[in-house]
């Protein structure tokens, strides 16, 4: 059985080139989302930038079953890779996941999510989303070693080799199977990457953004009497990439006056719009960020 390390992962050679990096391909995991979480409670101090949500979810774990089992689990640097199954989309959604995971673990980490992870994740996966996208973009316009130059401090990019400079040395070839980037919330600080893959190989490492997740933002109030408080708040919104719908849904008003929001902004250099797959996505530029803070 597979099996996650921090401490023992110093310098892991990973050989990609070729087929391998055809079947490169991104997606995130709310089952290992809420591993970490778990873990994160176990070690809150490991986790700085989470605090604010360790003390909003230590006030609900009072009868989740199986707790003590899964945090018997995960004590140590090693993590078990049957809690951990390779995302097999983008997307997958818990249901899916839990499948592979092996019970009573699979119920507890239901109960987990459910309680801990459910009430965050639109706000989780919109960090998550930002991440996939911006690396995606990188990706096709300047090629697989651009996404690993600054996907992790401990990640190098090397002649179709990826390397994780952490000890001791391990190989791995995926050349034949590929690798998946999942950007992760919870694993912050450290990249993690399966040392004894049956197929795919999967690299984990925190996502773009995380330290503001947590932050309850209020619209500046200098920044709304510049531009206008609908205009300041959808600025806010757009610190990760987001639909005209789900900029209507949030300000409570109609898709057509976000679009003129949205083109006003535009306009100013103060937005930018990409199209993803079917989807059309706003997110503010670098501009709108030195207005902000």
């Amino acid at each position: 059985m597979g099996q996650w390390s921090r401490e023992d992962v110093v310098a892991v050679w990973v050989r990609l080139a070729g087929v391998g990096l055809a079947r490169l391909r991104f997606a995130y995991s709310p089952v290992f989302e809420t591993v970490m979480a778990v873990d994160g409670l176990r070690t809150p101090g490991a986790h700085a930038v989470h605090l604010p949500w360790v003390r909003w979810a230590r006030e609900r774990l009072d009868d989740i079953p199986g707790l003590d089992r899964l945090l018997d689990r995960l004590d140590g640097p090693v993590k078990p890779a049957d809690l951990m199954p390779v995302p097999d989309a983008r997307m997958p959604d818990l249901d899916t996941e839990l499948r592979h995971v092996p019970e009573p673990e699979a119920t507890t980490l239901r109960h987990c999510h459910d309680r801990l992870i459910a009430p965050h994740w639109k706000r989780i996966t919109a960090v998550l989303e930002a991440d996939i996208a911006t690396r995606a973009a990188t990706l096709a316009d300047r090629g697989v070693e651009a996404v690993f130059h600054d996907l992790h401090p401990e990640v190098t990019w090397s002649d179709g080799e990826l390397i994780l400079h952490r000890k001791p040395e391990h190989r791995l070839d995926l050349t034949e199977h590929g690798l998946v980037l999942c950007p992760s919330v919870f694993c912050w600080p450290k990249a993690w990457i399966a040392l004894d893959p049956v197929g795919q190989g999967v690299l984990r490492y925190p996502a773009r953004g995380i330290g503001t997740l947590w932050e309850d933002r209020e619209t500046p109030k200098d920044l709304a009497a510049l531009i206008g408080r609908t205009r300041a708040h959808l600025l806010i919104l757009l610190e990760a990439p987001k639909s005209t719908t789900d900029l209507a849904t949030a300000l409570g008003v109609t898709a057509g006056a976000v679009s003129q929001h949205i083109a006003v902004l535009r306009a100013a250099r103060l937005i930018t719009t990409r199209r993803e797959g079917r989807h059309v996505l706003h997110m503010r530029t670098t501009r709108a960020d030195t207005l902000i803070t």
